[in-house]
C-alpha cells in the first residue's frame, strides 16, 4: 500500500491557531486526498472531535493555542480515545513540550517551519498503523463469517450423511428382515391349516401330544425369528443413537459389529467376505463413528460389485498394529478406481456413482471422521485387482 492510498479519503482534525499556517496546510492536505476538519484552538478542537458526525482518523495539531493548548486537547481526547493516532507541530523552542507530549502517546512530531515531506511521512507513519489494524478487523470478520458458513455447510453435509446412511440401513433392513418375516408366515400358516383342517386327532392322547409338540415347535420357530428382528433392530438402533463417547476397545469388536449388519446383504449378492484380524491393542474410538466408516466402504465395495457383475467378488479386511496406532485394510477386487479420481474421491459431492444416485458425502465424512475425530489417517491406493482403503487410528486417543 503506497503512502497516497494509505492518506486517500482519511478525516483529519487540525487545530492551528494561525489561520495563515492552518490554511496553507489544509490546501497541501486537501491535495493529499485527505479531508480536513479545522479547528482554531484546542477548546474548539476538542468540541469538534466530541460532536462530529464524521469518523475523524487522525488528530493534528499545534502545541500553543488559546484558551487551551494542544497538549490540553490531547490529554481529554486520549480519555475518550486512547488509540486514535495524533501528530504535533512544535516550534525549536517549544521541544521542551515534547517529553509531556511522549507520556500522552503522540505518534509523531513535526517541526515548525513544517516540511511538507516530513509531514506526509509523518501523517502516514502515524495513521498506517490505524489502517492496517482496521483491515485487520475487517479480514477477521469475513474470516469469521466464512468460517460460520463453513460450520454451517459441514452441519448440512453432516445432515445428508446421516440420511444418506440411513436410507442404506433402512434398505438392508428391509433384506434381512425378509427372511425371518417369510419364516413366520410359514409358521403361522402352518399352524392355522393344521388347526383349521383337524389334521390332529384330539379324541387321543396321542394326537393331543402330537398337536403340542407341532404347535410348541412352530410357536418356538416364530420366537427365534421374533428375536432375531429384534436384535437387527437393536443393532441398527445402536448405530443411529446420537450420543458421542468415547469407548475403548479392540477394533476387531467394532468391525465384527459393523459386519453383522452389512453380512448378510454381502453373502446374498455371493461376496466371499475374509477377515484377518492381527491387531491386539486397545483403542479409544467413537465406536458408532468408525461403525459409519467401515460400512461406508464397505457398502462401497458391495456396490462396485454389483454395479460391474464382478465374479468372484471378495472383500478382505485386514487389521495389525503399528508401532503408535492401528491399521485397519479393507481391499477388494472390484477393479478400482480411475487414477485421476483416485485424489479426489474424499472431497464433498463427488461421486462415481451418479448415475446410481450417489451422494458424493460418504466418502468425504469418512475422512473428517478419521482424521478430524480420530486424529487418524484415511487413504486409498489402487491394487492389481482392485482397490485398498488404510485407515490408521492412534493406539490411544
Amino acid at each position: 500500500m503506497t503512502d497516497n492510498q494509505v492518506l486517500k479519503n482519511i478525516t483529519v482534525l487540525y487545530a492551528e491557531d494561525e489561520s495563515i499556517i492552518q490554511e496553507g496546510i489544509t490546501e497541501t492536505l486537501n491535495l493529499f486526498g485527505i479531508d480536513v476538519i479545522c479547528a482554531q484552538n484546542g477548546q474548539e478542537g476538542l468540541s469538534i472531535f466530541k460532536s462530529s458526525n464524521k469518523k475523524i482518523d487522525l488528530i493534528l495539531t499545534d502545541i500553543k493555542m488559546p484558551k487551551l493548548d494542544g497538549l490540553g486537547m490531547i490529554e481529554k481526547i486520549r480519555e475518550i480515545d486512547k488509540d486514535i493516532p495524533i501528530v504535533i507541530t512544535t516550534a525549536h523552542h517549544e521541544t521542551s513540550f515534547l517529553l509531556q507530549s511522549i507520556e500522552l502517546n503522540i505518534d509523531a512530531y513535526v517541526l515548525k517551519p513544517i516540511d511538507i515531506y516530513k509531514l506526509k511521512e509523518n501523517l502516514t507513519k502515524a495513521i498506517q498503523a490505524k489502517v492496517l489494524k482496521e483491515e485487520l478487523i475487517k479480514k477477521n470478520i469475513k474470516l469469521e463469517i466464512e468460517i460460520k458458513k463453513n460450520e454451517e455447510k459441514q452441519h448440512i453435509i453432516e445432515s445428508q450423511s446421516r440420511f444418506a446412511a440411513m436410507g442404506e440401513m433402512i434398505s438392508m433392513i428391509a433384506h434381512q428382515w425378509r427372511q425371518p418375516l417369510s419364516s413366520i408366515g410359514t409358521a403361522s400358516f402352518n399352524l392355522k391349516y393344521k388347526l383349521l383342517s383337524e389334521k390332529f386327532d384330539l379324541d387321543t392322547q396321542e394326537g393331543r401330544t402330537e398337536q403340542t409338540k407341532f404347535f410348541t415347535n412352530k410357536l418356538d420357530e416364530i420366537e427365534f425369528y421374533v428375536q432375531n428382528l429384534t436384535t437387527t433392530i437393536d443393532d441398527f438402533r445402536n448405530f443411529f443413537k446420537t450420543d458421542k463417547e468415547l469407548v475403548n476397545t479392540n477394533i476387531e469388536n467394532s468391525i465384527k459389529k459393523s459386519l453383522k449388519i452389512i453380512q448378510r446383504d454381502l453373502e446374498s449378492n455371493n461376496i466371499e467376505l475374509i477377515q484377518k484380524f492381527e491387531s491386539q491393542n486397545q483403542i479409544n474410538i467413537y465406536e458408532n463413528e468408525m461403525i459409519h466408516v467401515l460400512l461406508n466402504i464397505l457398502k462401497n465395495a458391495q456396490d462396485k460389485f454389483i454395479e460391474k457383475k464382478t465374479k468372484d467378488a471378495k472383500i478382505e479386511i485386514k487389521t495389525l498394529d503399528l508401532e503408535d496406532s492401528v491399521q485397519i485394510e479393507i481391499h477388494d477386487n472390484g477393479g478400482g478406481i480411475a487414477e485421476e479420481d483416485l485424489d479426489i474421491i474424499f472431497e464433498p459431492y463427488f461421486s462415481t456413482k451418479k448415475e446410481k444416485n450417489g451422494t458424493g458425502i460418504g466418502l468425504y465424512m469418512s475422512k473428517i471422521i478419521v482424521q478430524s475425530h480420530h486424529q487418524g489417517e484415511l487413504f486409498a491406493k489402487n491394487i492389481k485387482e482392485g482397490i485398498s482403503f488404510y485407515i490408521i487410528i492412534p493406539s490411544m486417543l
